[in-house]
């Protein structure tokens, strides 16, 4: 799939010593995940949280951030054809500021294979003292979505792997006057071919699925990223498994290793 969409992300960040770092790679990140789908079922639109205010809520550790994710809109016509659209609100904290993020993605699933477009995407960060904002522009084209259904046929299957890239850029206010800036010209987000391991029980907070572990390998490279007046480059490779699986609808666990840092995205609860 080849989209090219504009997403409008304002940050208000009241404590402006907040490291820009911090605020350029998730920026990044949001722009790189805004194309990406992981919500598919063996019969995709019977999947048990595929309906009006259905959903389910998605955990990070060590982090705790926590990801709702809610149908709002939903047109069913059988097991394999339906669409709609899904919010996603992602929840945690940074530098010990509240941080909140929303996107809202319209899918159709036709034949049984699912098509993600993200329509915008939008964040705020707040604390209680200061004044400061800033706002970014991002724009990303996805060629490729993550898409597990009607894919695996067994163990040691390979699935094609996926890639992104877009730009982010932005400002920093304090009072309204403009104090600096944040761009990163271009970045990149590239998988690995997937490897479809053996069939496995996997026991989540939602319950137990049997569910076909998935690895393969993340890049994301953003060079000549501007802070301020320093530069930096962002660059990040990490090792995924997927646990797809299929009555779930869902990758119901994926454990990531970065430089040698173990962290984990699990669904903790469907409705």
């Amino acid at each position: 799939m080849n989209d090219s969409k504009n997403h409008s992300v304002e940050i208000s960040v009241r404590n402006t010593r907040q490291p820009l770092r911090r605020v350029a790679m998730i920026a990044v990140a949001a722009a790189c995940a805004a194309g990406v789908s992981q919500a598919h079922a063996e019969l995709a639109c019977d999947a048990p949280w595929m309906h009006q205010g259905g959903g389910f809520t998605a955990t990070s550790s060590p982090s705790q951030r926590a990801t709702v994710f809610t149908v709002t809109q939903f047109s069913k016509r059988d097991g394999n054809n339906c669409n709609g659209q899904i919010r996603a609100v992602m929840s945690m904290s940074m530098g010990g500021q509240p941080v909140q993020s929303e996107s809202n993605v319209k899918f159709e699933i036709a034949g049984g294979k699912v098509h993600a477009q993200t329509e915008a995407a939008a964040g705020s960060m707040n604390s209680h003292a200061g004044a400061g904002t800033f706002g970014a522009t991002m724009s990303s084209q996805t060629v490729g979505v993550l898409s597990y259904v009607g894919e695996i046929t067994g163990e040691g299957q390979r699935i094609p792997g996926t890639r992104s890239e877009g730009a982010v850029s932005g400002k920093l206010a304090n009072m309204g006057q403009t104090v600096g800036t944040m761009a990163a010209p271009k970045f990149v987000m590239t998988t690995s071919d997937k490897q479809v391991g053996k069939q496995e029980q996997l026991q989540t907070p939602a319950g137990k699925f049997a569910c076909w572990p998935v690895t393969y390998d993340r890049s994301m490279h953003a060079d000549n990223v501007k802070m301020m007046s320093h530069t930096a480059d962002l660059n990040a490779q990490t090792h995924v498994v997927d646990h797809f699986c299929p009555a779930a609808g869902l990758v119901m666990r994926q454990d990531m290793t970065t430089n040698g840092k173990p962290a984990s995205l699990m669904v903790s609860a469907l409705h």
